[in-house]
């Protein structure tokens, strides 16, 4: 199949189904739902992704590419390695603290189990990895990146599991603090 972003249709059903995620959760979510939602049939959504499953991971990873093109959209712009790494810290936490699909996810129960999808915590852990070896590039230095990875998506997945454990991630600057 062509990519979502040569396809406008695909695009759609993609939008669509994070916005359904956002207001029915992962559980009730259905392809019926998305096909109104995206203003198309069952059958073509049936024809472009031949299970809810694949619809589902495809829209995961559309929406994970949308959100590293805004991170980096924010970021770009810094030139120092170490300010950059934190602005992108920054950024994913304000995004795991109010993205739609996200918070939803925590009320229903949902998230959890999402961190125990191997799939999922992989993609996790290279995308994160991969702005700390650019981080390192930048500075020119050499540390772990991948135990320094694994601590920020630890972070990241705190912050989002158990979102009132505290003030000091509460706000931008506290994010920066820690």
């Amino acid at each position: 199949g062509q990519s979502a972003d040569a396809d406008p249709t695909d695009t759609a059903i993609l939008a669509a189904t994070i916005r359904c995620l956002s207001h029915h959760g992962l559980e009730r979510t259905t392809v019926a739902d998305v096909a109104a939602e995206a203003g198309v049939g069952r059958a073509t959504v049936f024809r472009r992704f031949d299970t809810k499953e694949e619809l589902l991971g495809r829209a995961f990873a559309w929406e994970l590419d949308q959100l590293v093109t805004r991170f980096h959209a924010a970021i770009d712009d810094i030139e120092d390695p170490y300010e950059r790494a934190v602005e992108w810290i920054v950024e994913a936490v304000r995004t795991v603290r109010n993205h739609p699909v996200a918070r939803r996810f925590v009320v229903d129960g949902a998230a959890l189990p999402l961190l125990h999808d191997p799939q999922i915590t992989a993609a996790l852990l290279t995308s994160v990895r991969h702005e700390l070896d650019l981080t390192a590039q930048r500075a020119g230095i050499t540390f772990d990146t991948a135990t320094a990875a694994e601590i920020v998506a630890r972070f990241f997945a705190s912050v989002w599991l158990a979102p009132d454990l505290g003030d000091a991630t509460a706000t931008d600057d506290g994010v920066r603090r820690v």
